[in-house]
């Protein structure tokens, strides 16, 4: 089953909106390329404090949100850990 980005986009930022009001989405990547694995991603996202967190886990069949990574100082932090999480099948 072909899943369509954008599609996941929204009902992540659904999710925010009724979860996680105080954050905004920033970046939303594939957890692997293994055509198995096409329903999980990685999310990463901005708080109104100025803080930043990281989840490892956003499971689209489920559209649920997991192992999050709380008081980050930067996007750099985010992206040291999309590296780190990123599974190559």
């Amino acid at each position: 089953m072909a899943i369509n980005l954008n599609e996941v986009r929204k009902h992540i930022e659904l999710y925010f909106k009724k979860h996680l009001p105080k954050y905004t989405v920033l970046e939303i990547r594939q957890k692997s390329y293994h055509p198995a694995d096409n329903y999980l991603y990685m999310v990463s996202a901005k708080k109104e404090d100025g803080s930043y967190a990281f989840w490892s886990s956003w499971n689209e069949r489920l559209q649920t949100l997991n192992h999050g990574h709380y008081n980050l100082q930067s996007v750099e932090d985010c992206e040291r850990l999309f590296e780190a999480f990123y599974y190559e099948a």
